[in-house]
């Protein structure tokens, strides 16, 4: 599993269904592009092999989840 897997896997399910599938790819990619230009110790900690330890887990999901949030609101899904 990648860094991007490992990242998108923290995804709520509910943000992942509302995305429509035409643009849910580019949407994923981009969000992972940024989650390693934005904050890159937490995307070296995604990028570690084997699962990843609670705290980055935790702090991840928060990232991750917070970021699609904002762009759930701006597009209106």
């Amino acid at each position: 599993m990648n860094a991007d897997e490992k990242i998108i896997a923290l995804v709520k399910p509910e943000y992942m269904e509302r995305i429509p599938r035409l643009v849910r790819g580019h949407a994923t990619k981009t969000t992972c592009k940024l989650i390693a230009r934005e904050f890159p110790e937490a995307y070296a900690e995604a990028q570690k092999e084997g699962d990843l330890s609670p705290e980055a887990k935790e702090s991840l999901s928060l990232i991750v989840n917070d970021i699609f949030k904002e762009r759930m609101a701006k597009h209106n899904l």
